[in-house]
């Protein structure tokens, strides 16, 4: 018996990019900037986005999530690139961006973005897959958690953006 048969379909499906969902992404992308209260940092565009994915040297990967009804409708994305980690001398496979549209949460498909990001590190021999979360969201951290992920408090996120950036380069 073919495994269809068995299994119901899904009613979502996870599918690479495609450069005609840039504006859902966008779309997407902001409201995970209202709801992290990081929209003063949103710089992305359409332009810079279709760059960054599709461009000549794309600077990440990203997937995204839609209702099977509606292949066209991203409800979701997930923005991930590769790293590299010198003491295991290995790339690990590092997750930028995972956003579900609220209504569409507790339906499985955080599980299923983090579990086929997994498949990929495993795949290509990444010696880990690794992202960040912020202190305030416990619902996330409980999920991370719930699927094997450790949260580590002695690591810090060293920064240095905009005019700190450019003085640093400059060496002042």
């Amino acid at each position: 018996m073919p495994k269809d048969a068995r299994t119901p379909p899904q009613p979502y499906q996870l599918r690479p990019a495609r450069e005609s969902d840039i504006p859902s992404i966008h779309a997407l992308m902001r409201e995970m900037a209202v709801f992290e209260k990081l929209t003063e940092i949103f710089k992305a565009t359409h332009d810079s986005l279709r760059a960054s994915f599709f461009g000549s040297q794309p600077a990440a990967h990203c997937l995204v999530i839609h209702p099977n009804v509606e292949p066209d409708r991203p409800i979701a994305y997930i923005m991930w690139f590769y790293n590299y980690s010198s003491f295991l001398d290995k790339r690990g496979l590092y997750l930028e961006d995972i956003y579900v549209q609220p209504e569409h949460r507790g339906r499985g498909l955080g599980s299923m973005a983090l579990r086929h990001l997994a498949q990929l590190a495993v795949k290509h021999d990444c010696g880990r897959f690794e992202w960040t979360v912020l202190d305030w969201n416990q619902n996330a951290i409980d999920f991370y958690t719930r699927h094997g992920a450790e949260v580590l408090p002695e690591w810090r996120i060293v920064r240095v953006t905009g005019d700190a950036l450019q003085r640093l380069a400059k060496g002042s």
